[in-house]
């Protein structure tokens, strides 16, 4: 060992910093309080209504269960083109379902003849991938041709379904996302294309994107816009998928607590909605059951089937609701 290492010992290597983002403490504590929040649940209605959610089949057929509503939430095809979306809608329309409701995804490219117009070319590479595809017998004929049957398309629009003891349901559907590559139905993260777009008494939302951060994958894929929309019409049930990865159920209810905890996440609300997040916690646990209202909850739903859309793998099942 030389006399200079021995003269100038290495110093000891400082403990590694723990470095805390803006605003954690106060979202860690919005976090703890959320968990012990006691919402009263709705009552059920004394006709309940099943209802099949399933979304990004991409070409296959999965087992669908029984039920009153089978929903759709949209990319029925790989590629786009007719032969892929009119071979679903054959299979969908087979299903015993009194309603059949489907959206378009964004690899549903035949369906949005905007961008076929605008992206020529990327609808040729689709054309000529599904004419290669041997799980595919191409044909090429335009969207009007497609045999629809008894499935209810929606595009931005809206439907009331009337069902048995007086029960109806109005679905609000759209194939809108987040743009992400060159696809069908997209636009900018930054444009709110959802701001009171969505009618008022609406009961279910299908869409084929998620919202955001909700059962929308590990880079938080989902629209905000679309978060913001669903808060303000608070619908009993939003259908989607696109986000592989983020196949599950999630419920949210829309009481004091969970709307400061949403505005905390959301960058908007400070302190003030901690203390309010507090006094909505202590009423639940305070104020007798019989005083109180039962809270209005929506559950969300990623209905992604589909592992892998270029391996034909189904790894979820559909997901089977009581309303």
């Amino acid at each position: 060992m030389s006399l200079e290492k021995i003269s100038n010992p290495p110093k000891p290597s400082a403990p590694p910093r723990i470095v805390k983002l803006p605003r954690h403490r106060l979202r860690s504590l919005a976090s703890t309080l959320k968990s012990y929040n006691r919402p009263l649940p709705p009552p059920l209605p004394t006709h309940t209504l099943t209802v099949v959610c399933i979304s990004d089949t991409h070409c296959t057929h999965p087992p669908i269960p029984p039920g009153d509503l089978l929903l759709h939430a949209g990319d029925l095809s790989k590629w786009g083109t007719f032969s892929e979306i009119q071979t679903q809608l054959t299979w969908l329309s087979e299903q015993p379902h009194k309603y059949k409701v489907v959206i378009a995804g964004n690899h549903d490219l035949l369906l949005d003849d905007e961008f076929k117009e605008q992206h020529r070319e990327r609808w040729k590479q689709a054309a000529q991938a599904a004419s290669d595809d041997e799980h595919i017998n191409y044909v090429d004929y335009p969207a009007a041709s497609l045999n629809w049957g008894d499935v209810i398309y929606l595009q931005n629009s809206s439907v009331t379904l009337s069902f048995p003891w007086d029960r109806s349901l109005r679905i609000y559907g759209s194939p809108l996302t987040p743009q992400h590559g060159l696809s069908a139905f997209q636009h900018l993260p930054s444009e709110d294309v959802w701001t009171e777009k969505v009618p008022l008494h609406t009961d279910i939302i299908l869409t084929h994107g998620p919202p955001r951060g909700l059962l929308d994958g590990f880079k938080k894929s989902g629209c905000a816009f679309l978060t913001q929309e669903i808060m303000r019409v608070r619908p009993r049930l939003v259908v989607f998928g696109h986000i592989h990865v983020g196949h599950g159920i999630e419920e949210r209810v829309y009481d004091r607590v969970e709307k400061a905890y949403e505005q905390i996440s959301g960058q908007l609300g400070g302190w003030g909605s901690l203390a309010g997040m507090v006094w909505g916690v202590m009423g639940g646990y305070l104020i007798p059951r019989s005083w109180r209202q039962p809270e209005k909850r929506t559950t969300f739903v990623n209905a992604a089937v589909v592992e892998g859309w270029e391996n034909h793998v189904v790894k979820n099942e559909a997901v089977i609701l009581q309303i």
